[in-house]
């Protein structure tokens, strides 16, 4: 069953101490995520594919988004897009285009990079810092991305930060058990805060984390209430 487990999570960091090398270099070849949903919006520093059916010249492969939420079209300048899926983006550009330039264009955006997805991992982590969302992550791959937590690290002390509701709430998480296969691997979402350590938390939250028992239950507000 070990075995088995190790082949399925091969970040999962079922090494041994003496195995530390090569755990190491598994967290720097981390499978990129899937591609984002339809339901994604676009936000500035995200890079776009957009093609207009029959006219290569006009078309992008690599387009940046500003930090106004702009992307810079051929004929028609700049075109607001931060806020919009990818299929109201095509829908805007598309009207811009057909007012004077093109009759009925076809226009398919895609997102290539979706900058605004956002996580930051923290703690006993070797990479801390802010990572980029691109599709669905679970709490081991978020850990994995900060190229795993330290020989140092308590795994059984990983709390997730998420706003819920216009309220930031924090639950705790065991990493090593989840690991085992005796707990679920929970969804991180985009915004979320993981910390690994309990004592860097309290660092980083200050007088806020104040119900800790109560993490391990759930999420919960962190002035204590529910």
């Amino acid at each position: 069953m070990v075995a088995i487990l190790c082949a399925w999570l091969p970040l999962a960091g079922c090494a041994t101490v003496e195995d530390a090398p090569r755990e190491e270099a598994a967290y720097a070849v981390v499978p990129p995520p899937p591609a984002v949903g339809m339901d994604y919006r676009i936000a500035p520093d995200d890079v776009l594919r957009i093609q207009i059916y029959h006219e290569p010249d006009l078309s992008l492969e690599d387009a940046q988004v500003t930090a106004a939420g702009m992307v810079r079209m051929p004929l028609i300048g700049d075109v607001s897009v931060a806020g919009l899926s990818a299929g109201e983006a095509s829908d805007v550009i598309a009207g811009r285009l057909g007012e004077r330039y093109l009759v009925s264009p076809q226009v398919t955006v895609f997102v290539k990079k979706a900058v605004g997805r956002r996580i930051t991992v923290d703690g006993e982590v070797r990479e801390p810092g802010l990572f980029p969302v691109d599709g669905r992550l679970t709490l081991v791959q978020a850990v994995a991305l900060a190229k795993g937590p330290t020989r140092l690290a308590s795994l059984g002390q990983v709390v997730v930060v998420r706003q819920i509701q216009g309220q930031r709430q924090a639950a705790m998480f065991d990493l090593a058990a989840i690991r085992r296969g005796k707990a679920a691997d929970p969804e991180i979402l985009p915004g979320d805060m993981v910390i690994v350590g309990l004592s860097r938390a309290k660092a980083i939250l200050g007088g806020a984390l104040l119900a800790v028992p109560a993490l391990a239950t759930g999420f919960i507000a962190l002035d204590g209430g529910r």
